[in-house]
């Protein structure tokens, strides 16, 4: 079995470094019940390639590096896809330069998630995620904060108002490079492709521990501007109800230093509600 992680950067060589240590850290996952290989698909658009230090661990730990110059202009899905395509795993798991493992068992938890659904249920599942922990920015004096919130009780009524992050996600290969991500929602497009990947609930396996750590700051998480809110109100793959959520982000963009505090909050309450 070969996990593919497709890693996109863009001209932020030490977070790129702090992710690539991470994955360096996953090599117990030849403990699970299967042998499992890792398989780096780094999607790089920065002006200079990266330094061969960067990839030294890989060499000691026997991780596959597929390293592609070709990050395309139209932005961060097209590049997604391009490392999707290029992708050889039985399962894929998409990481941004900046995001980390919670530690160093997460991968190998997330597979033993899914072969223990299989002893269980006799079947395969389509997608296993875990936790992420969302951590603000370092001015902000919220504390960090799990998605999904530790109490929820129904995965299934959670899903049907929330997402997990994509970061938390693997997902069977065969399917993620049949189903690449939409170009035309250049903000949005992992929203209706994790609508798709989990639209079975029975093929879904979810582990409730943290798996990786995601830093708040990306244009997706932050409260749009008036140019961001007419991009996102325009993106097919937004329902309704999402294109309202993004005009009630733009209206709190007074009290953006607070926006993550509310965050943390609207997470908890509607795991303690589910």
């Amino acid at each position: 079995m070969r996990v593919s992680l497709v890693v996109l950067t863009k001209d932020n060589p030490q977070e790129l470094k702090d992710t690539l240590s991470s994955i360096c850290t996953q090599a117990s996952i030849s403990r699970v019940s299967s042998p499992c290989s890792l398989e780096v698909v780094l999607v790089d658009g920065s002006l200079e390639p990266q330094p061969q230090e960067f990839f030294e661990c890989f060499e000691l730990d026997n991780i596959k590096l597929v390293y592609l110059r070709d990050f395309p202009p139209q932005g961060i899905y097209p590049g997604m896809n391009v490392g999707l395509s290029a992708s050889t795993g039985d399962w894929v798991l998409f990481l941004n330069s900046g995001d980390l493992f919670f530690d160093v068992s997460s991968l190998r938890r997330l597979l033993q998630c899914c072969f223990d659904f299989h002893n269980r249920f006799g079947s395969q599942a389509s997608v296993v995620f875990g936790q992420a922990l969302i951590c603000p920015s370092h001015s902000s004096s919220c504390k960090p904060w799990l998605v999904p919130d530790p109490a929820v009780h129904s995965m299934r009524r959670w899903l049907r108002i929330y997402y997990p992050n994509h970061q938390s996600l693997l997902v069977n290969g065969s399917w993620a490079r049949a189903h690449p991500f939409q170009t035309d929602s250049p903000q949005s497009a992992d929203r209706v492709w994790m609508r798709a990947a989990l639209s079975d609930p029975q093929r879904v396996a979810y582990l409730a521990e943290p798996v990786v750590r995601f830093s708040l700051g990306g244009v997706s998480s932050g409260l749009p501007d008036w140019p961001t809110l007419k991009v996102r109100l325009r993106e097919p793959t937004r329902t309704w109800g999402e294109k309202l959520s993004e005009v009630i982000k733009f209206a709190l963009r007074p009290w953006a230093g607070h926006y993550p505090r509310l965050m943390a909050l609207r997470s908890n309450l509607i795991g303690r509600l589910v």
